[in-house]
């Protein structure tokens, strides 16, 4: 496997580039001591590892689309499960064309494995 390493941006260039999509009224009321606090806010990790997590980019016509699974222990409070579902709710179009996509794909595989198995057998 390749050794891969990128640099993750500072604190302060993040705060840097959350101050530049202020307002300019806006982003002159900070004082220094509320733009260490946001640098300090933003640089601590709430995504924790996950028993599963892979991440896939896959070359598609002339766009490339990246696939994310990551499963792992519930941490989350039942208040932010129930926003989740309403913000990301899992029947869409898209969810339901890649999950019939899954099921063709599984199905297929398994049709061929019995035909090929059938055919073993049979003399």
């Amino acid at each position: 496997m390749a050794d891969v390493t990128f640099d993750r941006p500072k604190a302060s260039r993040r705060v840097g580039q959350l101050m530049e999509n202020l307002p300019g009224e806006m982003r002159d009321s900070f004082t220094t001591a509320q733009r260490q606090a946001l640098g300090e806010a933003m640089s601590s990790r709430t995504w924790r590892r996950q028993s599963m997590d892979i991440r896939l980019s896959l070359p598609f016509i002339s766009d490339r689309y990246f696939m994310t699974v990551v499963a792992g222990r519930e941490r989350r409070p039942g208040s932010r499960r129930k926003a989740e579902r309403v913000f990301h709710p899992l029947g869409t179009v898209g969810n339901t064309l890649f999950m019939g996509a899954i099921t063709t794909v599984i199905c297929s595989v398994v049709l061929v494995i019995a035909l090929v198995y059938s055919s073993i057998l049979v003399p």
